[in-house]
């Protein structure tokens, strides 16, 4: 079922599936909540499962001037009032992970648990920021088109492009939709983030990693510093992958998030 709250003058449109305990999941930049179908398929039937399109991505239009991490937060906040949740599990995908760190460190509350995937912890290092200064000036001069092929090319592993490229092209022709602002605005945003360290090593609940072994995007070794820091860690690498694990290993990545699901919220 689709529904949609107004948060500061933005439409945030959402879906809900399922009934029971309820987890939400965040799509990650250029993405929107579809990322999820085959995860929600099976969650769906156990649970209620939310999944929103962050203003700028997916149904939800852009239309408020600046974006950070705390604002994504307070946003599916929102979404977390208007459905009367009172506990949940909340699970990101890359820039997903970063605005469930800011969730977490603010209504660390409402959660029972919470999850990285193919995300991590740490503030953009110096030579990070200046890349995204780049693709910002790039989208500014040439538009979005380029950027997104270049940037949904190099986020797959070889030998899953080789294999699944009617998949990758069908990624790129959604994306296509986007606006030039949208991405400059969460890229912006991702580049001003504040480090989540603390975060990590203060919560009191379970914290699901999942990764892949040649993750550009979310390094190994940020993912295995990261994993020692709370106290209840739950942690996954795949080799023979990036930074799409929900794509490139579908099955496993499925069965790994709902039986951490299940073990923290039960059947």
């Amino acid at each position: 079922m689709e529904r949609c709250i107004d948060f500061k003058g933005a439409n945030c449109y959402y879906q809900v599936h399922g009934k029971g305990k309820t987890i939400m999941l965040v799509h990650g930049f250029i993405e929107e909540g579809s990322m999820w179908d085959g995860l929600v398929s099976t969650l769906k039937k156990s649970y209620t499962v939310i999944v929103p399109d962050l203003p700028g991505f997916g149904k939800s239009p852009l239309v408020v001037n600046e974006l950070s991490m705390d604002w994504y937060s307070e946003c599916i906040h929102e979404i977390v009032k208007a459905e009367k949740t009172k506990k949940l599990i909340l699970l990101g995908h890359s820039m997903g992970g970063y605005v469930a760190l800011n969730f977490a460190e603010k209504y660390g509350s409402v959660l029972t648990g919470f999850g990285l995937i193919n995300s991590h912890c740490f503030a953009d290092t110096p030579l990070k920021k200046e890349n995204r200064l780049r693709g910002i000036e790039f989208i500014k001069e040439h538009g979005t088109s380029v950027f997104i092929k270049e940037l949904y090319n190099s986020i797959f592993h070889e030998s899953f492009k080789k294999k699944n490229r009617k998949l990758i092209d069908a990624l790129i022709v959604k994306a296509q939709k986007y606006t030039p602002e949208a991405l400059m605005r969460a890229n912006a945003a991702m580049m001003n983030r504040q480090d989540k360290s603390e975060v990590l090593k203060n919560t009191k609940v379970p914290v699901l990693f999942v990764n892949g072994e040649e993750d550009e995007s979310a390094p190994v070794v940020y993912t295995l510093k990261q994993a020692s820091y709370p106290r209840n860690a739950d942690f996954h690498l795949f080799g023979s992958c990036k930074h799409m694990s929900i794509f490139e290993r579908k099955p496993e990545t499925i069965k790994i998030i709902s039986a951490f699901c299940a073990r923290t919220l039960g059947p």
